[in-house]
């Protein structure tokens, strides 16, 4: 039996309309990691903590939206208590390349729209070698998904040419693509611990371990089932 901690549905533009918002989650989940209690009340606390005191925005409007933003791209779905545990340790580390590929998953995860746009836009390039991309790529992934995503027609104009700034800065800001004018396509560096957890994940989904390998989730790091399979060889896995 599989369990959906995933997104499923029509896109959802808001949800895409904040870039990655990285010091205010790190805080987040520093914040989480010092409360005690169950899931639930931690998760409270910490967000009650930033909206009071801890966001640097002056406005209050400001700080409960960005707090907001951050539940749903990561309590929204009710995560077990071991994947924010994780998410807090790599939000500790002084370097923030766990944290970043860790949100690469999970963010595109709880979002169909990025998820797609990944898999159908930036791996392909990325396999065809064109490392650039741009707002452009984002309109024309739009246009080609209109006869499947109904909703999208229901988008006015500001909102899609905002999504074309605001997803690529996202992406950008989780290791996926570089550059703040021109952003070209990387390979995020995965710590292995990010991996395991991962690997965990779809254990816990349900994947089966022959399937593991080739799962889609993969490929948000760019990684091929070949590639996959290579790291996973490497690693000790519980």
């Amino acid at each position: 039996m599989t369990t959906q901690w995933r997104a499923t549905g029509p896109f959802i533009a808001s949800s895409a309309l904040f870039t990655g918002i990285l010091d205010e989650t790190q805080l987040f989940l520093q914040t989480y990691a010092e409360q005690e209690g169950s899931v639930d009340t931690r998760v409270a606390n910490a967000k009650q903590l930033l909206v009071e005191s801890l966001l640097p925005q002056r406005s209050r409007a400001s700080r409960k939206s960005i707090v907001e933003r951050i539940s749903r791209r990561l309590i929204s779905w009710n995560p077990p208590a071991w994947v924010l545990d994780d998410l807090a340790l790599f939000a500790a580390q002084s370097s923030l390349l766990a944290l970043k590929s860790a949100l690469l998953l999970h963010v595109c995860r709880q979002d169909q729209l990025l998820y797609a746009l990944v898999l159908e836009v930036v791996v392909p390039k990325w396999s065809e070698r064109q490392t650039g991309i741009d707002s452009a790529d984002v309109q024309r992934f739009l246009d080609g998904q209109l006869p499947q995503r109904p909703e999208i027609e229901n988008w006015t104009r500001q909102t899609r040419e905002r999504l074309g700034g605001t997803t690529l800065s996202l992406l950008r800001d989780y290791g996926l693509l570089q550059g703040r004018t021109n952003k070209q396509i990387v390979e995020p560096i995965v710590p292995d611990e990010v991996v395991r957890h991962v690997v965990r994940l779809l254990r816990e989904e349900g994947i089966s371990e022959e399937e593991i390998p080739s799962h889609p989730d993969w490929r948000l790091w760019l990684w091929n089932e070949e590639r996959t399979r290579g790291v996973l060889s490497e690693l000790t896995i519980g």
